[in-house]
């Protein structure tokens, strides 16, 4: 009798441990939000294999509790994404792969000290609005943040300097930048020494991006006789990269956008509101995107994103003045636009 019980616990015990049946996955209370995710964002397209279905569901339920807990905690709200069906692990491998900018780069940039003081005051202010930003791009499955940070910084201070927006080429800066890893990751700054070492950028027409579809950087087949822009003798300059000087960004949004690098593990999840210090946004930076504004009523920073408009608030993220959220002080810099080529101005 004893043997028997043993027996029985055993087949139990053997049972718990196995993998859920995926059959069974339609039981699963969780079950029906996993179909509404494949629908809006996979438009009903099914995974490769029953075992990939299941896999997929059980990153789902745990960015589910996630979510939950992330609600929890900070003023912003989070909620289901094109990343939903994604493990944290996977999400930053793919998409968080800011590299640090090689000696050389740093090199090149200058610092830009505005000299003000940490309780400066400043106008809301909204670069899109004056139209010196292009429409919100999609990286797509391809780690290049860098490349369309770099790109978009690029557009608005060109808009500024020379009164036309351009559509630049974010994927001659993933194929050809010889500095960075193309879809593996790369830095602002060292795609700005490439831009300037090459003689320009090319137009989004010329050279359009496919890398997010892809998935693989490509090889560069950039020309010079396409160029459109180029960086100028000085590159660029850094704005902030400590806490301490995030009123030097308050001060150069006046003036213009800014290129920054931030820590965005926590935006897997985002989906609206204002991420403050409260939320355990951390400040590892791992990811490159554009600041186009400041919201003075609200305190807070206007930050597009390069991962579409069904993402965030129509591909936009926010964040708070003055507390260094999300790491924001990290790499604030802007470039030093430039006519060169077959610009028709």
């Amino acid at each position: 009798m004893l043997y028997q019980v043993v027996v029985a616990l055993s087949i139990i015990s053997t049972a718990a441990q196995r993998p859920a049946d995926p059959t069974d996955m339609h039981l699963d209370p969780a079950f029906p939000q996993f179909m509404k995710f494949m629908t809006d964002f996979r438009n009903g397209v099914p995974y490769s294999s029953a075992a990939e279905t299941l896999g997929r569901f059980t990153a789902f339920k745990a960015n589910l509790q996630l979510i939950g807990e992330r609600n929890a905690k900070g003023q912003e709200t989070h909620g289901i994404t094109k990343f939903a069906d994604l493990t944290r692990e996977e999400f930053k491998a793919q998409y968080l792969t800011l590299r640090p900018p090689t000696a050389n780069a740093l090199r090149s940039m200058k610092q830009l000290d505005h000299l003000v003081q940490a309780n400066y005051t400043a106008a809301s202010t909204d670069w899109c609005a004056k139209g010196a930003c292009t429409p919100v791009k999609n990286q797509g499955q391809c780690g290049s943040c860098w490349a369309f940070s770099a790109t978009e910084q690029l557009e608005s201070q060109y808009y500024q300097t020379y009164g036309k927006l351009i559509e630049l080429s974010p994927q001659q800066l993933t194929s050809c930048d010889p500095n960075c890893g193309g879809c593996n990751g790369g830095n602002p700054i060292n795609a700005w020494i490439y831009v300037n070492s090459f003689g320009g950028q090319e137009s989004e027409s010329d050279y359009p991006y496919v890398s997010g579809v892809t998935k693989q950087t490509g090889s560069c087949s950039s020309k010079i006789a396409e160029v459109t822009e180029a960086v100028g003798a000085d590159v660029g300059y850094f704005i902030a990269q400590r806490p301490a000087q995030e009123s030097n960004m308050l001060k150069q949004i006046g003036l213009s956008p800014m290129s920054i690098a931030v820590d965005a593990e926590l935006w897997q999840t985002y989906t609206g509101g204002i991420i403050g210090p409260k939320s355990g946004c951390g400040t590892t930076i791992d990811h490159a995107v554009q600041v186009t504004g400041y919201n003075a009523e609200g305190n807070y920073w206007i930050v597009r994103n390069s991962w579409g408009p069904n993402w965030g608030e129509s591909g936009f993220v926010y964040l708070t003045y003055g507390d260094n959220v999300c790491g924001i002080t990290s790499q604030a810099t802007i470039t030093v636009p430039e006519v060169v080529g077959k610009l028709d101005l």
